[in-house]
């Protein structure tokens, strides 16, 4: 404990000089911003709960609070009701909720692949191939989610149909250890831990396999975009400060992130940092390339074909990314 102690201490002294000559101090505390994400222990977000950690976002004279939902889908209702002003989502469900009426853009890119994501099954499925998966069930985490896309994508490429099963984030792995599913598609922390316990091995590495297709970005309200530019883009440039902080102290970081993953080895948790981080955009620039892909698959995997109509261009800006460090 007195080790990760030094650590933090170190590391919120470096930040915070980092800070302070890239970030001037706000005049007077700014109103609350409600950053919204999927979960609270993702090495996707860590950048962000690491600089409240260290202080950053009040050292940049933010009032900061970062709320955990269950799922993507609630953070999404919570910025559309006004309970969240920023989210981590993905890009087809943003463009789902647009069509829908709801006034959000995309404004910073998180990780535009899947990296870190794999297609496992338990150490004794006789299945060696995606192939072999055909007709069998495969769990994710719920409809019209990304593990949902990434599945309906696998099946699409391998010319099979496999039986998708919704069963929430935290039902996954047991329902794969109890065989009550075939295999599963996530992300890096549940898949990886698996597979280095040796319960599970990996079909597919799905974020070397898959196109990028806008896979977690920073979303904000219309009131941030309109009213609150100058919040939205010093929070911003707060998350992106911190991760080059992390990407360069690689020691702080996996202290940091094994204790903010739950991470059980050092291992698993040197498997996130080197997996992931890497992959993790430096400055939040967002590529229309990125977002038309995923419009395209989404378009074919949910069978709503006006998605692949939509003009990727009207989804997001670049305008409150910080510059790259």
């Amino acid at each position: 404990m007195r080790k990760m102690s030094i650590l933090h201490a170190a590391g919120a002294l470096a930040l915070a000089t980092l800070l302070a000559t890239w970030l001037p101090l706000a005049a007077a505390q700014a109103a609350e911003i409600r950053i919204g994400f999927a979960n609270g222990s993702s090495a996707d977000y860590a950048p962000a709960f690491a600089a409240e950690k260290l202080g950053s976002f009040k050292q940049a004279g933010l009032d900061v609070r970062l709320i955990a939902f269950r799922g993507g889908a609630a953070a999404q209702e919570a910025l559309t009701a006004g309970a969240a002003d920023i989210i981590a989502y993905f890009g087809p469900a943003v463009a789902l909720a647009v069509s829908k009426g709801v006034k959000e853009k995309m404004v910073a890119t998180i990780l535009a692949g899947h990296s870190g994501w794999n297609l496992i099954v338990p150490t004794d499925s006789p299945a060696r191939s995606v192939k072999d998966l055909a007709g069998k069930k495969i769990g994710i985490s719920t409809k019209a989610s990304t593990s949902d896309m990434a599945a309906l994508w696998i099946a699409e490429q391998a010319g099979i149909s496999m039986a998708q099963i919704p069963l929430g984030a935290g039902a996954l792995i047991p329902s794969l250890r109890s065989h009550q599913v075939d295999a599963i598609v996530f992300s890096a922390l549940l898949t990886l831990r698996e597979m280095l316990a040796g319960r599970a091995r990996s079909l597919m590495d799905v974020g070397a396999t898959m196109p990028a297709t806008m896979a977690n970005v920073y979303v904000a309200s219309e009131d941030m975009l309109v009213n609150r530019a100058s919040e939205l883009r010093a929070a911003l440039a707060v998350i992106y400060k911190t991760l080059a902080y992390m990407k360069a102290n690689r020691a702080w970081s996996m202290s940091y992130l094994k204790d903010f993953a739950k991470s059980d080895s050092d291992e698993l948790t040197a498997a996130l940092y080197d997996g992931i981080f890497p992959k993790l955009s430096p400055d939040g620039h967002i590529e229309t390339a990125w977002i038309a892909e995923g419009l395209t698959l989404a378009a074919r995997a949910w069978e709503v074909p006006e998605l692949a109509k939509v003009n990727a261009d009207t989804l997001y800006t670049n305008e409150f990314h910080p510059a790259a460090p």
